[in-house]
């Protein structure tokens, strides 16, 4: 029975694969390997679709199993390659000295293969450790060692004037100068430039949080609304819309700093495994704000927590704020 399950996940892994749908036929190779790791077949597909360095772990396990797998040593062969072709520095290294090049492939495909079987077997309690490892390596450890302190949020209450109404006038000049300027007319008007496109957008004040200055960029999250928008003191430059976290697993709220950002890595909790994670900025903790490929269902709340964006809002986020840009998350 467990031997036809596992050929039936690879069988449709292959599929999947053959259909384009990368992430369903990785998730597909990884259950059967983990179902039956003594067959070759899940760690030959899985190097198919794996970095090289991860290629190379795959295929040392495959032959480690079928030490006369004609396949998996022809696969080892494509992997080392790709691995050449892509460091360059390190095929001449490998040629120089083919000894300590092989036991340095060797040591990496081991860490590898034992990181690998521990994400699938660890015991319950270490995915927010897993997340943090994952930060460090594609970060410093000055970076990673940060802390992040909440804040109170300040509550602003609005006061009516009806004798004289703000009228936002923009002036458009390459440093962005925002004036606004009192009159008793009620017939606003406003035009900005703001580096990005803000067309279509509404020009409003907004009550900008303690300790951000007047042109200084920040971050607003409406997990009322599920929308997170970009700010430059008091001029909106852009809008999304997002998934906050689900009611059993809300998205913290207050003010904060984003503390580290991370172009790409695995994220794990209960219940999830979820590869190749793009474009995170972790705000608190673990929670952050990063790219969203297995969902498009944005304006919902869908997370276990971090706020979800699609990939392409948060390839421009990640670019436009950086690391101590303040976000303020509020109902």
């Amino acid at each position: 029975m467990a031997a036809a399950a596992w050929h039936t996940l690879c069988v449709d892994a292959r599929a999947a694969l053959a259909a384009g749908r990368k992430p369903e036929a990785r998730r597909l190779a990884r259950q059967a390997a983990k179902l039956d790791p003594q067959q070759e077949e899940p760690w030959l597909l899985l190097a198919a679709m794996a970095s090289p360095a991860a290629s190379l772990a795959y295929l040392k396990e495959a032959l480690r199993i079928n030490p006369r797998s004609t396949r998996a040593r022809n696969a080892l062969r494509w992997a080392q390659e790709r691995q050449a072709n892509r460091h360059p520095a390190a095929a001449d290294i490998q040629t120089a000295s083919p000894r300590w090049a092989s036991l340095a492939l060797m040591a990496l495909a081991g860490l590898t293969v034992a990181f690998a079987l521990f994400a699938w077997l660890r015991p319950p309690g270490v995915d927010n450790g897993l997340r943090f490892v994952s930060a460090a390596a594609a970060n410093s450890l000055d970076s990673l060692l940060a802390t992040a302190t909440p804040t109170e949020t300040a509550t602003a209450t609005a006061s009516s004037t009806p004798t004289a109404t703000f009228t936002a006038t923009y002036t458009p000049s390459p440093s962005a100068t925002l004036t606004p300027s009192p009159t008793l007319t009620a017939s606003p008007t406003a035009t900005a430039t703001i580096g990005a496109d803000t067309s279509g957008l509404e020009k409003h004040f907004v009550e900008i949080p303690r300790g951000v200055g007047p042109r200084e960029r920040w971050i607003d999250v409406n997990l009322s609304n599920q929308t997170l928008e970009a700010y430059e003191g008091s001029v909106l430059v852009r809008s999304f819309v997002i998934s906050s976290g689900r009611p059993a697993t809300p998205t913290v709220t207050g003010t904060f700093k984003i503390w580290i950002k991370v172009r790409m890595q695995d994220m794990s909790g209960p219940g999830y495994y979820i590869r190749d994670v793009p474009w995170v900025m972790y705000f608190y903790g673990d929670y952050g704000i990063h790219g969203t490929w297995w969902h498009n269902n944005f304006g919902t709340p869908m997370s276990a927590g971090c706020v979800n964006m699609s990939t392409e809002d948060a390839r421009w986020m990640f670019n436009w704020a950086s690391v101590g840009t303040v976000v303020q998350v509020h109902y």
